[in-house]
């Protein structure tokens, strides 16, 4: 693995001058010559991205969503640092007190809820994550950034790096071919 090196990252355009904390990981400036065409062929395969947003989940949860690392650019080639949050709700009764047939909109997961499956989910009295959000176009200075942060964030930009070389290293490559069946309708 060659050696990471952190930088700015213009988090969208470079005219609104938002930077934030990030790493260039585009593979010729990070993987080792002898695994790079492995790595871009390994980009082609369907489970390649589980492991490494496996590593980015995990992140942003230890964080409590408080900071993010997602990648960005054009070949989304960077990694890079936001902050962001949740949005929580706390499940009571009188959250129901609606006349909409379905109950109320609780969150992405759990969708539209009335009282009986609230009690049914066992979630009634309970806090639960309704949205997780990131703000990407936030400039983020190093300095504000907590050490333990920018270290967790560095030894994620390793581990994404180092969990790649292992898959180049370790995984063969095989082409299988699948039918897929599907339904339409035709006029008669």
């Amino acid at each position: 693995m060659k050696d990471l090196k952190r930088i700015r990252y213009y988090g969208m355009n470079s005219w609104n001058l938002s930077k934030s904390p990030a790493y260039n990981l585009k593979i010729y400036n990070v993987i080792d010559k002898k695994y790079q065409e492995k790595v871009y062929q390994l980009m082609d395969c369907e489970d390649f991205y589980s492991e490494i947003n496996f590593l980015i989940s995990e992140f942003d949860e230890r964080h409590n969503y408080s900071w993010q690392a997602g990648f960005n650019g054009r070949s989304s080639g960077y990694l890079v640092l936001y902050k962001g949050g949740r949005e929580t709700k706390t499940i009571t009764k009188d959250l129901f007190k609606t006349d909409h047939p379905s109950g109320v909109y609780i969150s992405d997961r759990i969708k539209w809820c009335n009282l009986e499956r609230a009690k049914k989910l066992n979630i009634l009295g309970k806090t639960i994550t309704t949205r997780i959000f990131t703000q990407p176009g936030l400039n983020i200075e190093d300095e504000e950034v907590p050490e333990e942060i920018l270290k967790d964030f560095d030894k994620l930009a390793q581990d994404i790096v180092a969990t790649t070389e292992d898959l180049a290293k370790n995984c063969k490559i095989e082409e299988e071919e699948y039918q897929v069946t599907k339904k339409r309708k035709i006029l008669v």
